[in-house]
């Protein structure tokens, strides 16, 4: 009479069929991470590229209307949380300034952005006579 013994452990089959599992779910994990990981600096830069905006935009609101002109030109800004580059150009049409902003991030995957002021001169005389 021969006795049957009771397999100890698993087998090679086992372990190779629940390492196959594992690498399918932990790449698959992998991948929404990644593509997560990405979405947030994306979504980030374009949070740090608006506080820079709204930043020069009210610094050329503070500027006395006659004063608008000596602020256009190209700058740039390498230090930082957003490393850009700003061109001001300055319209001059009567009493109307036209004032041009864009930003140009340094970093590539962040596309630039443009905002436009109209600042009135205010009329010095009285206009009844």
């Amino acid at each position: 009479m021969t006795r049957l013994r009771a397999r100890r452990g698993a087998g090679l089959a086992e372990i190779l069929l629940a390492m196959v599992i594992f690498s399918l779910v932990a790449t698959s994990y992998a991948a929404v991470t990644l593509r997560y990981a990405t979405r947030m600096k994306t979504i980030s830069a374009g949070a740090a590229r608006s506080a820079a905006l709204a930043e020069y935009v009210n610094r050329l609101m503070a500027v006395p209307v006659d004063s608008l002109a000596a602020r256009a030109g190209t700058f740039t800004t390498t230090t930082g949380p957003f490393p850009n580059t700003r061109t001001i150009t300055v319209t001059v049409s009567g009493n109307t300034r036209t004032v041009r902003l864009v930003l140009t991030p340094a970093k590539t995957y962040i596309k630039p952005d443009t905002v436009i002021l109209t600042r009135i001169k205010k009329y010095e005389g009285n206009p009844l006579t």
